[in-house]
């Protein structure tokens, strides 16, 4: 007689209790509790990730044999599960789902073209207070333009709601306690999670969400400066969300809970300027963006300005010298910076009492011929590159020649108008700021003394055709009056980004 010896227990998690099973037997759902995500609205893969990890008592060193990834317990697994399309792949075969769903990708959030890697800098996960105790998740809450839950009506956190510590995102965590704070809390509620539903409303925003932004990415594209710092700010100030949506996303005060866009800039420092097409335009100058052209080289010097913006260049410098204290210029040199606009020295105005100095006889545009030339040594690198960007992404792949052929007189008008407040406002920013070392006393002048700010564009596009350019100026932070110095060290670093590199001959 013999005896059946039972084999080792098999534990299937989540899974209905089956008649019979084999070790053949094909599991066709995920074996995890928590997995099914179709009364789930745009999850997140955070989110996910967080809410099976906690209900199936999951270890970090399990995630390798269980969910097919590979992480360092230092890493920030909400980073982890939005930036890597690889770990994205692993969970999604985990959970037996036929494809990566469209909502972990970020840039699918995103109203205008632009990579996910967008938001990789600074990255902070946000979460609402509400939401997350139940196990949801989703990234509409990371977008920088979103500062509340939609349909909770609250406002959205970064930090733990006990202790005011950042979120425990990191892939180190004692088994069924994932995101518990140091101080003993934790945002999920396992109870909670079992007896979840979908939030009330959240799968009509969602979706209605997605479809704008789907629609508006269609004709937005984003232009990057180089060197871009934290992106959530300018974004934050460039997305016009629709009106009904407006109150809901208001923005919050309180810079503790806000703390993922940075510290907030003084309304003063931060410039937003939106350009629309006009019915009534000029006709375009040819040469106007071949000029332009010059600011591509890895070292551009002076830049002959196209005949439509010589004016706006002119008048800066012209502005800035009537403004300055007392005794700042010498007869030549405001004679330099006066012979733009045509006009002589004030009767007020009282020469310095010093000598004549030939780098401020630079600053001012100079005339040979006929034609101005801008010193753009004086001119921060990412506001000139933002012009040669801003050309691209109107171009969209054309040549220069079939772009005249093409465009309209409107839409030459507008990306000639948007290039010139670029360049202007980065010529009067780098101009006060290069100035102040020979006249301290604009440190003094609240409204001359020396700022710099990196701008951001967003391109508008309607029946294929440029509609408008909406730009924002975003504070970029430097030592007390070290915006000078700044301006120097950014122009020395371009010029060594942009120089080739040499090999060794063998």
């Amino acid at each position: 007689m013999s005896i059946a010896i039972p084999g080792p227990y098999i534990e299937l998690r989540g899974t209905r209790p089956r008649g019979e099973l084999s070790p053949c037997a094909e599991v066709l759902t995920s074996p995890f509790a928590g997995n099914d995500q179709s009364d789930i609205p745009a999850a997140s893969g955070f989110g996910t990730l967080a809410k099976i990890v906690r209900l199936n008592h999951m270890a970090p060193k399990e995630l390798p044999s269980l969910l097919g990834i590979r992480v360092r317990r230092a890493d920030d697994l909400s980073a982890v599960m939005t930036f890597s399309e690889a770990r994205q792949i692993a969970v999604a075969r985990s959970l037996r789902l036929p494809a990566v769903p469209v909502e972990w990708n970020l840039s699918t959030w995103f109203p205008f073209k632009a990579p996910s890697s967008l938001l990789a800098t600074g990255w902070t996960f946000r979460y609402c207070p509400e939401c997350l105790p139940r196990g949801y998740h989703t990234l509409l809450h990371q977008m920088p333009w979103v500062h509340r839950c939609a349909w909770h009506d609250v406002a959205l956190r970064d930090d733990c709601d006990h202790c005011g510590l950042p979120v425990a995102v990191k892939a180190d965590w004692v088994a069924g306690a994932n995101l518990e704070c140091t101080c003993g809390q934790s945002p999920l509620d396992t109870d909670l999670i079992l007896r979840a539903t979908t939030p009330e409303g959240a799968k009509c925003f969602t979706d209605n969400y997605l479809r704008w932004a789907a629609e508006e990415r269609s004709r937005s594209m984003l232009v990057i400066p180089d060197l871009a710092g934290n992106p959530r700010p300018a974004l934050a100030a460039l997305v016009e969300l629709p009106a009904g949506w407006r109150r809901r996303f208001r923005a919050i005060t309180d810079s503790r809970i806000d703390a993922s866009l940075g510290p907030p800039p003084p309304f003063s420092l931060m410039h937003v300027r939106t350009l629309m097409s006009s019915k009534r335009a000029p006709l375009p100058d040819r040469n106007g963006l071949l000029e332009l052209e010059q600011v591509r080289r890895d070292r551009p010097g002076f830049l002959t300005t196209p005949k439509r913006l010589a004016p706006m260049m002119s008048a800066v410098a012209a502005n800035l010298a009537l403004r300055l204290p007392a005794q700042s210029l010498t007869d030549r040199e405001m004679s330099l910076f006066l012979n733009g606009i045509g006009l002589e020295a004030p009767k007020s105005f009282a020469p310095a009492r010093r000598r004549f100095s030939g780098e401020v006889s630079m600053l001012p545009p100079s005339f040979i011929g006929g034609r101005q030339f801008l010193n753009l040594l004086c001119v921060h690198p990412c506001s000139y590159r933002l012009v040669a960007g801003l050309v691209d992404a109107a171009l969209e792949g054309r040549n220069l020649f079939d772009f005249h052929a093409q465009a309209s007189p409107q839409e030459f008008d507008l990306l000639m108008r948007s290039c010139g407040q670029v360049l202007a406002r980065g010529y009067a920013e780098g101009l006060r700021s290069t100035l102040a070392d020979h006249v301290p006393e604009i440190y003094i002048q609240p409204r001359l003394s020396p700022r710099l700010r990196q701008p951001w564009a967003l391109l508008r596009k309607e029946s294929g055709h440029l509609s408008s350019v909406r730009i924002a100026w975003i504070p970029l932070t430097y030592a007390s009056r070290g915006e000078a110095a700044g301006l120097e060290a950014a122009n020395q670093a371009n010029q060594r980004r942009h120089r080739p590199v040499r090999r060794r001959r063998k």
